[in-house]
């Protein structure tokens, strides 16, 4: 026990619905303890964690806030050696920015902000300060979407001539957020979800894995996107039309209100020589369909199951908890200098999105909300489809 490295947490408390998959992961590595955390959205709740977590009292803080001063104030070789944030969307920058003007490395769930404004920042702080940061996206880790990478490189579709990538999900198709359902809440709400609502917290994965696995990148995008669910305000459901700078175009289905599905992200990508299917809820399993309709199965005998039957937000099980369990292994490995220990057959892909691939998908979704503006008064209607734009960042 005394010889795991030790990490703090920030959210993830009794109420989470990530916090138990985070904590499981981090058992899994068998290399990782939580040993101090902020993990309620009130010092009461945090507190709370105290006894169930078996963490000392003193180990537990009120906020973010005083975990990362006490942190800061302590010899270095009694700090933690990262800090992992499960929290609601908004709260990702602040709390990332004080991590690194603390000096203390931060692994945080997606997405990596919700505006370009805080990104930008965000990734001039890192630049300029120089503390690791990565968003604990766990696609890198599925074997079998490393196997799509390489046969998409190696040419086994030919000429690509469609993508299609889903982020469809049925959980929220009634107004659950009024039965205390805490997930639904925060990401009903545009104070802690992001005025993009379901774009904000889905497209960032359709974009991620089209891209890594591709290697092309989104120029343009022309979107439409509403909230379907009467009282809501932000958008639950979104069709967004995708253009690469190879000249191929997709589209994105992102949707919370979808009923009947739970499969959380799905991939097609089709070709003149054929197509891939790829699919969450079946991580280890990459189906190739030849031009005549012949199905190719391409199994992962060695990977955990289907993903079961949890709705809420996305169907996360076995799967889901052995991939991010090598995100947190990767990260702390990295950290300690010791990367190829846990990198897998992709070389030297790190496991997770990077900061430059976080400030990506941010300018993606940017460009998204952009494009489902309405009209100011007097004014015609803007540009349905809107530029992809990265900011060049620089540090003084």
């Amino acid at each position: 026990m005394g010889s795991k490295t030790r990490i703090g947490m920030v959210g993830g408390g009794l109420d989470s619905f990530m916090g138990p998959i985070h904590r499981k992961a981090i058992e899994r590595t068998g290399m990782l303890q939580v040993v101090c955390g902020a993990f309620g959205s009130t010092r009461q709740s945090s507190f709370d964690c105290q006894v169930p977590f078996g963490l000392d009292v003193r180990s537990v803080f009120g906020c973010y806030r005083d975990l990362l001063r006490r942190q800061a104030h302590l010899p270095p070789d009694e700090r933690v050696s990262f800090i992992t944030t499960i929290l609601p969307n908004t709260m990702h920058y602040p709390v990332a920015m004080m991590a690194m003007d603390c000096g203390i490395p931060v692994l945080a769930e997606k997405p990596f902000t919700c505006n370009m404004d805080e990104a930008a920042n965000l990734a001039r702080k890192a630049k300029a300060t120089g503390v690791p940061y990565r968003i604990a996206m766990v696609y890198p880790a599925y074997s079998m979407l490393l196997k799509a990478r390489k046969l998409f490189r190696d040419g086994v579709l030919g000429r690509v001539r469609r993508f299609h990538v889903s982020m469809q999900l049925g959980w929220m198709a009634g107004r659950v957020e009024l039965e205390n359902n805490r997930q639904a809440m925060w990401r009903t709400d545009a104070r802690r979800n992001g005025f993009g609502g379901v774009i904000n917290d889905a497209s960032c994965n359709c974009q991620f894995v089209l891209e890594g696995i591709t290697g092309y990148r989104i120029t343009d995008v022309c979107a439409n996107a509403r909230p379907c669910v009467p009282g809501r305000l932000i958008p639950d459901d979104a069709t967004v039309l995708v253009r690469t700078d190879q000249g191929i175009d997709g589209v994105f289905l992102l949707s919370q209100i979808a009923t009947g599905h739970r499969e959380g992200l799905s991939l097609e990508i089709t070709g003149d020589n054929g197509a891939m299917r790829w699919r969450e809820c079946e991580p280890g399993t990459l189906v190739l369909v030849s031009n005549d309709g012949k199905e190719k199965v391409l199994t992962d005998k060695t990977a955990p199951g289907a993903l079961g039957g949890v709705t809420t937000p996305f169907a996360a099980g076995e799967a889901y908890v052995e991939a991010l369990a090598r995100v947190y292994r990767d990260f702390a490995d990295t950290l300690a200098g010791k990367t190829k220990k846990s990198r897998t057959a992709d070389g030297n892909r790190i496991l997770g999105m990077t900061i430059e691939e976080g400030l990506r998908t941010v300018a993606v979704s940017e460009a998204i909300i952009k494009s489902i503006a309405p009209a100011a008064d007097g004014h015609p209607p803007p540009p349905k489809w809107v530029r992809v734009v990265i900011p060049t960042i620089q540090t003084l």
